[in-house]
């Protein structure tokens, strides 16, 4: 039997965030500013090609200084910056960025997400009692595992947005929970606001189409046939799943995807709160677009996926019904009681839902003939132009002649940007930021439109700015903690300061806690509070480690603290 491949459309539902990682998010006042109802990403290069003081605003991206960077760059933050986007609520906290393509710089559905989300349906469907993933599913170790027979592609898409997020949490009055809005790490209430503990997430809106294709290797599956493996768990299903029009497929993550959305829909209908009633019209719209003929497939995936659907919602048949916490910072709190919900287009709703869709062959076509046809158009446009400059055998003679030069052109430019490239990197490992530094630029005057330069670049140029600012608050502290000790802790109002920066100065080199130290010391302290004097004596343990217990014994009968 052949390997089935299905070309999908993958339609957005619901805001969808595809992380990038943690590594990759945006950091306010060193990646990005806010200004004037838009957020600008900074491109550092385009500030250096366009002549502006680096050095100058990399200081002020050192101390976050959002208002600063904004004067400095003027009125050509746009065109200084990677992108712009609408600011859809003020923040504080980091923007949580969308994967991309490496070269082109497109948002990018990884089919490694979509095959995790399929897999979560699958452990639902598949499974009988509580088992664990390997009795689910199968090894990789001895080849069994099943989802290595589900093979999904990327899924490039158009383009993104930045999309607000806010936390519906539950509260506790007396015995009762009730539905809230999280504004700070304390504080829930029933009142919705968009800022206070909300968070930016780069998004693809809802109505962006992307293609891929998902194949089922029924032919690799038979060999388990073949080497008498067919005793495996839920064998049955899962050779069903793969024989079987993709149709079935689509119809179990549906029946899973019905099933969450009906528990979620009663959790919302029971913990109200202002606001909470977009979120339920948002649910009832989701169940509607889910077909009863399996011929597409509605599921949830990525950032906000949550507890219940990211471990395929078996575990509670109601999410009313799970337990409270009983150890931990958690204990008495209800179990998964948080929802990260999307402030979209003036509606709140939830994250992350994507419709997936066989295309049928004419559909294929369809597209396929698109895509000619945009082709065409292009060049037809392009011998036109060419017609107008020259006769026919001219341009054949002139344009065989350029393609040959500009591809011999293009192999020396390619081979001096990899050899710039190894080298950057090579000085980078080696924390040479300013030879890095260099070969980058002489890459990016070779491809000013590789991203990975830009990236490389502004890792160097950050990292040489951090190197710089941290060797420059050492020689700072040094020189403090060469002057005498009457110096380094005057005015310190507090018993803990005090100490620790007594304790600080007498671990450097030469110092010593003599009769001098002993009456700054003594002086700085009888200056304290009658409150901090009292905490001044549980304090002086780490003192009495390195000056010894006699010094403090007599600081504190000098102190009368006894």
């Amino acid at each position: 039997m052949e390997d089935r491949r299905y070309p999908i459309e993958l339609e957005v539902i619901t805001p969808l965030s595809v992380g990038a990682g943690n590594d990759n998010e945006w950091v306010k006042g060193l990646d990005f500013v806010q200004k004037d109802g838009k957020v600008y990403v900074i491109d550092m290069q385009k500030v250096s090609a366009a002549g502006l003081d680096v050095g100058t605003l990399t200081a002020l991206f050192l101390k976050s200084d959002d208002k600063g960077i904004s004067q400095l760059l003027g009125n050509k933050i746009g065109e200084l910056s990677r992108y712009v986007f609408d600011l859809p609520a003020k923040t504080d906290n980091n923007i949580k960025t969308f994967l991309r393509t490496q070269f082109y710089d497109k948002p990018l559905v990884a089919g490694s997400s979509i095959k995790g989300s399929i897999r979560s349906a699958l452990f639902n469907y598949l499974r009988t009692d509580e088992h664990k993933n390997e009795d689910v599913f199968g090894t990789m170790k001895d080849g069994t595992d099943f989802m290595r027979f589900v093979r999904i592609s990327d899924v490039e898409m158009p383009t993104t947005v930045l999309v607000n997020t806010k936390l519906f949490n539950l509260q506790k009055g007396g015995d009762e929970w009730f539905g809230g809005w999280k504004h700070s790490k304390n504080k829930t209430t029933d009142d919705y606001n968009s800022v206070g503990f909300n968070t930016l997430y780069e998004c693809v809106a809802p109505g962006s189409k992307g293609l891929g294709n998902i194949s089922l290797a029924t032919n690799a599956f038979s060999l388990l046939d073949k080497y008498g493996k067919t005793k495996l768990s839920y064998y049955s299903k899962k050779k069903s799943l793969l024989n079987e029009p993709i149709n079935h497929l689509f119809q179990v993550i549906n029946d899973v995807t019905k099933e969450y959305l009906q528990k979620e829909l009663a959790f919302f209908q029971k913990y109200d709160a202002e606001r909470s009633d977009e979120v339920l019209t948002c649910i009832e719209s989701l169940l509607s677009k889910i077909p009863a003929d399996g011929s597409s497939c509605l599921m949830k995936m990525s950032a906000g996926v949550g507890f219940h659907s990211i471990t395929g919602d078996w575990q509670y048949d109601d999410y009313d019904k799970t337990k409270l916490w009983t150890e931990g910072r958690h204990a008495g709190k209800k179990k998964y009681k948080s929802r990260k919900i999307a402030d979209y287009n003036h509606r709140l709703q939830l994250m992350g839902f994507v419709r997936l869709h066989a295309l049928s062959q004419d559909e294929v076509s369809e597209r396929e003939q698109k895509l000619l046809k945009s082709h065409f158009v292009k060049q037809k446009q392009m011998l036109n132009a060419v017609r107008k400059c020259e006769a026919e055998q001219q341009r054949k003679h002139v344009e065989e002649l350029a393609r040959q030069q500009a591809a011999e052109q293009e192999k020396k430019r390619q081979e001096e940007y990899n050899r710039l490239i190894l080298q950057a990197k090579q000085d980078k490992d080696s924390e040479r930021w300013d030879a890095a530094i260099s070969n980058l630029e002489n890459a990016a005057a070779l491809y000013p439109e590789k991203t990975e330069v830009i990236q490389l670049k502004d890792e160097c140029q950050n990292a040489k700015s951090i190197e710089e600012y941290r060797r420059r608050e050492l020689d700072d502290n040094q020189k403090k903690f060469s002057q005498p000790l009457s110096e380094v802790i005057k005015g310190k109002t507090s018993a803990g300061n005090l100490v620790g920066t007594t304790v600080k100065w007498l671990k450097g080199d030469g110092h010593a806690f003599g009769l001098p130290e002993q009456a700054a010391f003594l002086n700085e302290a009888q200056k304290l509070n009658s409150g901090e004097k009292k905490r001044l004596k549980s304090k002086l343990s780490a003192l009495e480690e390195i000056a010894g217990k006699g010094s403090v014994d007599q600081l504190c009968r000098e102190l009368g603290i006894v």
